[in-house]
């Protein structure tokens, strides 16, 4: 059975809030950061990100290796971390690799951060199969480890607890259902069908590809037509979409594992002079970044899936300052409707389907989260921000 987090905030946590940011801590980038994400939210061709945040009230380090700076679903996990760090009073040291597909350059990096003295390591795996090296590495060194946004394959047995105990992130199949029954319904329940998959040894893809096709099961009259994986990546998906349009003249919706994904293929599409949106084919993504969130309001993407990744990295550094501080997990509670027990501990994020309708409350977190550059300051933080995490928080209360 699985669990989730009850109370995230202790009184002097709750005290601290009310501190200014600035007084909170400092952080400061090395010299192979680069600019991921710009205020218009275009993302640069760039960049690895090796980056202190927080000059901390206490002598704890908590390290964070994501997945890249380039996609604004990991800085947002990222800005969630720093966040969350400097309401703690700890240093949260944030790192990344260029890609997704670098396995080998994952576990580097969190060897890296071992030997730099982390006292807990958070990561969000490129490969659920490819990176027990560093969850070892983690448990050899005595660092509590826990893993983030795509689950990790289990090789320690009835050990689990001792490696990799807590998990965080979001329902990623049950999420993608949602998403695609409510695309599917706008288009009247029937239609042909596209899906672009993620990097498929990635459980994140794996497992939002089995909701969109569990969703698609329940229509009569709905085709998959094509499904293909186009990396999580912006660019393939837009060469992968211009391939499939020659193979499919009768496209009615694309269902994306992510959101680049989508914003690939609606520029495919377009290139290729089909109509987008609501009076045309329906493209939808999973993630709610800023590029998607654009394109929702300019009429042309037609959905996102927006899986609170702010939330995930804010309660991570919490569970990781938990675990160092050894917490007994009794103040965890089951998460219902799971019945597997790889960790011993989940704690699931709510998600939010992002259309026109809505697509006021959201825009404005994309564009401030794209101010920030990965491993840099985090200088000031709007009341909108703080609300937006609180609305956040109690979505996760009502789950």
């Amino acid at each position: 059975m699985k669990k989730r987090m009850t109370k995230i905030l202790s009184i002097a946590v709750i005290g601290a809030m009310a501190l200014s940011m600035a007084a909170c801590g400092s952080s400061s980038s090395s010299s192979d950061t680069a600019d991921d994400t710009s205020a218009a939210g275009e993302t640069t061709e760039s960049t690895e990100s090796e980056a202190d945040t927080t000059t901390a009230d206490s002598d704890l380090t908590i390290g964070i290796v994501v997945k890249t700076a380039t996609n604004a679903h990991f800085q947002d996990i990222a800005y969630g971390a720093v966040l969350a760090g400097q309401e703690l009073g700890v240093e949260v040291r944030v790192d990344n690799t260029t890609t997704e597909s670098d396995v080998d350059g994952q576990v580097t990096k969190c060897e890296n951060m071992i030997s730099a003295g982390v006292d807990a390591l958070i990561l969000t795996a490129n490969d659920s199969d490819g990176v027990s090296g560093a969850v070892e590495a983690a448990h050899d060194a005595g660092i509590p480890f826990v893993t983030v946004d795509t689950e990790i394959t289990n090789v320690w047995g009835d050990d689990i607890d001792d490696y990799m105990p807590n998990y965080i992130g979001v329902d990623h199949e049950e999420m993608a259902y949602q998403l695609a029954k409510t695309v599917i319904d706008a288009a009247g329940g029937e239609g042909n069908i596209i899906i672009l998959r993620g990097v498929d040894a990635a459980s994140s893809s794996i497992e939002r590809t089995a909701g969109f096709e569990r969703a698609i099961a329940e229509y009569d009259n709905v085709t998959i037509l094509d499904s293909q994986s186009a990396s999580y990546d912006q660019d393939t998906a837009t060469t992968t979409m211009s391939d499939l349009i020659q193979a499919h003249s009768d496209i009615d919706i694309v269902l994306c594992c992510n959101d680049l994904m989508a914003v690939g293929a609606v520029t495919a599409l377009e290139e290729n002079g089909i109509t987008v949106g609501e009076d045309g084919v329906l493209v939808a993504g999973i993630d709610g970044n800023l590029l998607a969130l654009q394109s929702i309001d300019e009429g042309k993407l037609y959905a996102s899936a927006y899986d609170w990744s702010i939330l995930q990295g804010y309660y991570a550094v919490y569970q990781a300052y938990d675990l160092i501080n050894g917490t007994d997990s009794s103040e965890w509670e089951y998460q219902p409707n799971y019945d597997d027990d790889v960790y011993s501990l989940y704690t699931f994020t709510p998600d939010t389907i992002v259309t026109s309708e809505n697509i006021d409350e959201y825009l404005p977190h994309g564009e401030e989260l794209a101010e920030w550059t990965m491993g840099t300051e985090v200088e000031s933080v709007s009341d909108y921000m703080w609300e937006f995490i609180d609305k956040g928080n109690d979505l996760f209360d009502a789950l």
